[in-house]
């Protein structure tokens, strides 16, 4: 794999954030952005008690890291069931869905690359699903009908990688 799309970006200065700071422009929820990397990556911590809708991303690839929780999440044909310490790859392209196992609350980091995730997010809570799908469609983002999303116990525990 080439790291092509890093070659471009000429980083002069890193930065530090604190537990409670975000990037300029964004809420502490943000660690990185579009802006604050070039473009290259977003980060964001946040606290779920629900996922997302099935939608595939036509632009970027999506990483979640799960600090705390588990999150049940639907990539292709797979379902992963990702704990504590969990890493999930899910590329462009490829339809996926996630949810918060069992009612609770999930601590994750939510990455895409390149950036954009949180340009989507801040403009995405609108109130209507005519709104909503019209913003997802400026980002490469496409909404797709599903099966319900959350899942039982069914799932299994899955930590493989391919």
């Amino acid at each position: 794999m080439s790291n092509a799309h890093l070659k471009k970006h000429k980083f002069t200065k890193g930065y530090l954030l604190n537990p409670d700071q975000g990037v300029p422009g964004h809420d502490s929820d943000v660690k990185a952005s579009r802006l604050s990397t070039m473009g290259a990556l977003s980060v964001i911590a946040t606290e779920a008690i629900s996922g997302a809708p099935l939608h595939v991303h036509t632009r970027e690839d999506e990483y979640f890291y799960v600090e705390s929780g588990t999150l049940i999440i639907h990539c292709g044909e797979d379902v992963f069931r990702a704990g504590p310490g969990s890493f999930v790859f899910l590329p462009r392209q490829v339809p996926h869905s996630w949810d918060v196992f069992g009612g609770g609350i999930a601590r994750i980091l939510m990455m895409t690359v390149p950036a954009m995730l949180e340009e989507f997010l801040r403009e995405f809570h609108a109130p209507s699903v005519v709104a909503r799908d019209k913003i997802a469609t400026k980002y490469g983002i496409t909404f797709l009908p599903e099966a319900p999303l959350r899942i039982t116990r069914e799932v299994k525990n899955d930590s493989s990688a391919g």
